[in-house]
């Protein structure tokens, strides 16, 4: 197993780690904000003047992370579209497939008007595509999009459970009773053989239902990150009425369940690497 230092050296380097990073500081200091009352007690050493300044702070670095993360992500909607690519030009497609094409082509168009609008938000002098208003108003229908992709993932990701706990509950095939044949029909001397058989089906049947119940947690666990993920663009586009603390605290969530995907890619380079 690899250590935890040497683990969060490969999460931190990884661009997709390091952007897991920041949008949790993002969410916590987003949590901040929007709960004033939280402010005096982080900052109970400092005069009552410093509390209005932190906050102001807080919201200027959250604004800061945000333009990185999304600089970070300039080109992450080429990868959506050539992975959804891929599915599609396979012959035969599955409902599951389907709803990954949708997903991953809703993604990018979404991460396509996010770069599209990032030098218009930026707000440097000079440096402009659409001009700010329009900016806004095109990153504001992004949301939609990204809603859009949200739920088709969490379709996906849902027909993904169902269908490994279906074959994880289809029973064995007629083989175990070709092997019960085989220990009555043989000698005295063979007894070991089917005996050293019964041992390796066991062990990888253990073997395959750990994998199964890792696969149902990974999927379980993204299957909740895109259910707290949909709060942002519900809530952005106004379709639902949520506090922005409880969408900050949804955002902070999804970002360990996805964050912690990360982390096991990485521990898993790691271990691949020693071996």
């Amino acid at each position: 197993m690899a250590g935890h230092f040497e683990q969060f050296v490969a999460f931190g380097t990884d661009i997709v780690g390091l952007e897991r990073i920041m949008r949790f500081i993002q969410s916590v200091i987003s949590i901040l904000t929007s709960y004033p009352a939280l402010i005096p007690i982080l900052l109970s050493h400092r005069p009552p003047a410093a509390h209005k300044t932190g906050a102001l702070v807080m919201g200027e670095l959250c604004d800061l992370l945000n333009m990185t993360r999304r600089a970070i992500r300039l080109f992450w909607c080429l990868g959506s579209f050539q992975s959804s690519w891929n599915v599609y030009v396979v012959p035969e497609k599955s409902t599951e497939d389907w709803l990954f094409i949708l997903a991953d082509s809703f993604f990018g168009l979404f991460g396509l008007m996010e770069s599209v609008t990032l030098l218009d938000l930026l707000q440097v002098r000079g440096l402009s595509v659409f001009g700010l208003d329009e900016a806004v108003r095109i990153d504001g229908q992004s949301k939609s999009v990204w809603l859009a992709a949200l739920v088709c993932s969490a379709l996906c990701t849902g027909v993904k459970i169902f269908k490994t706990y279906v074959e994880r509950a289809v029973p064995e095939t007629g083989s175990g009773f070709g092997a019960a044949t085989n220990e009555k029909t043989s000698g005295k001397g063979d007894e070991k053989t089917p005996k050293a058989a019964a041992v390796m089906r066991r062990q990888q049947r253990e073997a395959a239902s750990k994998e199964t119940s890792r696969k149902v947690r990974a999927l379980t666990r993204k299957l909740l990150a895109d259910l707290l993920d949909m709060a942002i663009p519900a809530w952005a586009t106004g379709l639902a009425d949520i506090h922005v603390g409880t969408v900050c605290v949804a955002m902070l969530f999804s970002t360990v369940l996805t964050g912690y995907a990360v982390w096991e890619r990485c521990g898993q380079a790691i271990d691949q690497r020693r071996s």
